[in-house]
């Protein structure tokens, strides 16, 4: 198909000019200003549900659908619509084509193929129950949807998308039961329980307990967790033992042909028979005659939990280690699909790096109270697009990669090489497989780091909390290990191969966090136990001061003793992430002098909701990161904030109800200079937020613009990248009038295609006029705004 252009007559040359200038513009990013991108690994599937040209996916950690056609995945978030996050299981309702999804918290969205809407049921997640709220399992029988869940039946009408009926005390004496699954057949439901297997008559009164019949009765460990209807006959799985068909007037009978001694996972209805999935393998069963007619164990399949016969004959499979499996009709072949994304989901922190454009994400670290937590998962490096996993599965080899455990927080010399701080094996070097040294109190000796007071004498409990770089490339190590009188920060010299001690200071052998400041000073913050606060030192001078509290306005004093993360801004301030909110020192090179009495101080909101108070005050602020506008990223218990320069005003805060964020408890944040790119570590998994500040470096390109050209159907705005940092930006059109005009975040500025008076331009060609503050170091660019 070919879309013809039209712009007005004054901006055909002026375009014509801007494709020639831009023909060799710098690819950019596909994602877009404002909007994320989802980390989110997906090898741990667990449920499946077919549509006609789809098979959607529910893993521990994310929610995607693989296209059949294109054979490719697409990860889905609430910027898809969905209502919630970490789907726990799902069905698809092929008369009414419509999927049913079902969340942890027991939300349910209801996905419409006919209209695209999601209509969402919030009527089990607000329903006040004792204990949890778990769905297991969804059974669609007629226009029927039956959830089994830990409370006991919820029943969904299919037609009007409302709760039809809940069946909660069916027990012995109206007791609550754990449901595990349902079935229905022959006007009945079957029930697979903590009291066992039972059955209702649904003509009768499935309310009342006393309707209900106990055929098996419970045994330990609730062995029977699975149900299914096949050719008329419903089937159930006894772990343990195998499988039983029910036949009216003989009860539950042994079924020939099952598997046995194994753990039931799933039984699923299919054309060709019952598929039976085990841990190690699926096997197709005719349950008319117990044959087995074929079973599935192809190399990939690991750890199974679900199957599905697709409708074009082959074999789809939920496996819990290898994610989402094709296996051929014949069972023979097998093809593993899974989204580019780090291995797992939790991690402890995250380093975006701008000169190497590589963003690294760690995954041990230690407890909240300082306890190792012997994870020994690696890291995950993000380079250009694509995420590289550096974990004992991906590099079992040691020479190649050491494997240290519990890895903390990471920096990058200026040559590109990456340190990782070990609670457990101290500092390791990383250039790549078979490059890296790992420095302890046992390996590339003499060096200075100590194993941790009181602990066993081997290398497995060499702390090392955080580091930080200086402009000569040293990297400063903070070694917590509590030996009275004996210092834990140390200076390594990468290109001397050597190790500077900083001498003892008070509290130096119980260090967490590291920030450097512009005059030589080091920013540390005590260990939480006991809530000590702050530390700045002088190491020349080997002058110390303490800092404990913060002060506002009007005699407000602030407990900061728990320091989560320091960093050091743009203009050079030191800000803390404490229990109690943010906290910042001014011109940290006066708090030496003798004569000052300097001070933290607390941020306070100026503008905006929130008006009048501190920032985020008695807000546990668990990170902070600062962005190439020297705007403040905040990350708490209740998601992302986003606030200005000086923390006055609230710009932006992002929860799991605005944003795709799997949680709102995040753990780390780190802004990548280069891209404007927030990548946000929760407790479910990392995102991206591309954000609208850079750093440029050098000289300004003035060629950065995205999307360019503008078709008529984009609704985000323009970013125009890799400008004079904090330009002074203006917009016109061809014709030299003034639409727009604003201040850069660092080296970028979006634009909404709107002029002062809020309307949308018109298609055209607009040229972007920047300078800096003296009006030097100008440049132009050029945006292409297409019309329909």
């Amino acid at each position: 198909m070919i879309q013809v252009l039209r712009l007005p007559t004054v901006a055909l040359l002026t375009f014509l000019l801007f494709l020639a200038t831009t023909a060799t513009v710098q690819a950019q990013s596909a994602v877009g200003y404002g909007d994320w991108q989802l980390h989110l690994p997906t090898n741990q599937a667990k449920a499946l549900a077919e549509t006609s040209d789809r098979v959607y996916v529910a893993t521990q950690d994310a929610f995607f659908y693989f296209d059949k056609q294109l054979s490719t995945t697409r990860l889905l978030s609430r910027r898809d619509g969905l209502n919630d996050v970490g789907v726990s299981t799902l069905a698809y309702d092929s008369v009414g084509q419509q999927l049913v999804v079902v969340y942890q918290n027991a939300n349910l969205d209801v996905l419409r193929g006919r209209d695209g809407r999601i209509v969402n049921l919030n009527d089990i997640a607000r329903k006040e129950i004792n204990g949890t709220k778990t769905v297991n399992q969804i059974q669609i029988s007629g226009r029927r949807a039956y959830l089994a869940a830990s409370f006991g039946i919820v029943v969904l009408d299919l037609d009007k998308l409302e709760i039809r009926d809940s069946y909660i005390n069916i027990g012995p004496g109206g007791s609550v039961l754990q449901v595990y699954a349902t079935a229905v057949a022959n006007g009945t439901l079957f029930a697979a329980t903590s009291n066992g297997l039972m059955r209702t008559a649904l003509a009768g009164n499935p309310l009342d307990y006393r309707n209900w019949i106990t055929d098996l009765p419970a045994l330990s460990n609730d062995p029977y967790r699975t149900l299914a209807v096949q050719d008329g006959r419903v089937v159930a799985g006894r772990n343990g033992d195998r499988l039983y068909v029910y036949a009216a007037g003989s009860g539950w009978q042994p079924l020939a042909g099952s598997p046995t001694g194994v753990e039931f996972r799933q039984l699923a209805t299919s054309r060709v028979g019952l598929l039976v999935t085990t841990p190690t393998q699926v096997t197709v069963l005719n349950v008319s005659t117990g044959a087995v007619r074929q079973t599935l164990r192809p190399a990939l399949l690991r750890d199974s939990r679900a199957a599905l016969r697709g409708r074009e004959g082959v074999f789809y499979v939920a496996d819990f280690t290898n994610g989402l499996l094709r296996i051929s009709a014949d069972g023979q072949q097998a093809e593993q699909f899974l989204t580019n994304a780090p291995a797992g989901a939790p991690a402890f922190s995250v380093l975006a790096d701008a000169r190497t454009n590589k963003v690294d994400v760690f995954t041990g670290g230690y407890s909240d109270r300082y306890n190792q937590r012997e994870f020994y998962r690696g890291f995950y490096e993000y380079d250009q697009g694509q995420w590289t996993n550096i974990t004992p599965t991906t590099v079992p080899n040691r020479t190649q990669y050491p494997n240290p455990k519990d890895l903390t927080h990471g920096v990058r010399t200026p040559d590109g090489t990456l340190y990782v701080g070990s609670y457990g094996n101290g500092l390791l070097e990383w250039k790549g497989p078979g490059e890296f040294r790992l420095f302890n109190a046992t390996s590339n000796q003499p060096n200075p780091l100590r194993i941790a007071n009181g602990a066993p004498n081997n290398p497995d409990f060499v702390r090392v909390t955080d580091l930080a770089t200086d402009a000569e490339g040293h990297v400063w190590v903070v070694n917590r290990h509590q030996i009275t009188g004996q210092s834990g920060l140390f200076v390594f010299d990468p290109t001397n191969n050597s190790w500077r001690i900083i001498d003892y200071f008070a509290g130096s052998e119980n260090l967490d966090r590291i920030a450097l400041d512009n005059a030589g000073g080091v920013w540390v913050s005590q260990a939480r136990l006991g809530g000590r606060g702050m530390v700045a030192h002088n190491p020349e001078t080997r002058q110390t001061r303490y800092y404990t509290q913060a002060l506002g306005a009007e005699g407000l004093v602030v407990d900061i003793g728990e320091i989560y993360d320091v960093v050091r801004d743009r203009l050079g301030d030191i800000w803390v992430a404490s229990i109690k909110g943010p906290a910042y020192f001014s011109d940290p090179s006066g708090a030496f002098e003798p004569t000052l009495d300097l001070s933290f101080r607390v941020p306070y909101v100026r503008r905006g909701a929130g008006m009048g108070f501190a920032t985020l005050r008695d807000e546990k602020v668990s990170a902070i990161a600062i962005d190439g506008g020297n705007r403040k990223w905040f990350g708490t218990d209740r998601g992302l904030w986003l606030f200005n320069e000086d923390a006055s005003e609230e710009l932006l805060h992002f929860t799991t109800d605005n944003s795709p964020l799997p949680s709102n408890r995040i753990v780390d944040i780190d802004v990548n200079d280069k891209t404007g790119e927030v990548f946000v570590v929760t407790d479910a998994g990392v995102v991206s937020y591309r954000g609208d500040a850079t750093v440029t470096e050098a000289k300004p390109s003035c060629a950065k613009v995205f999307p360019n050209p503008v078709r008529p159907d984009f609704a985000g705005p323009v970013g125009i990248g890799g400008l004079v940092n904090n330009a002074n930006v203006k917009i016109t059109d061809a014709a030299g009038r003034l639409v727009y005009q604003t201040r850069a975040n660092g080296g970028t500025v979006t634009w909404n295609l709107r002029d002062y008076d809020g309307r949308r331009v018109s298609s055209g060609v607009y040229l972007v006029l920047s300078s800096d503050a003296d009006g030097k170091n100008g440049c132009v660019s050029k945006i292409a705004v297409m019309g329909n």
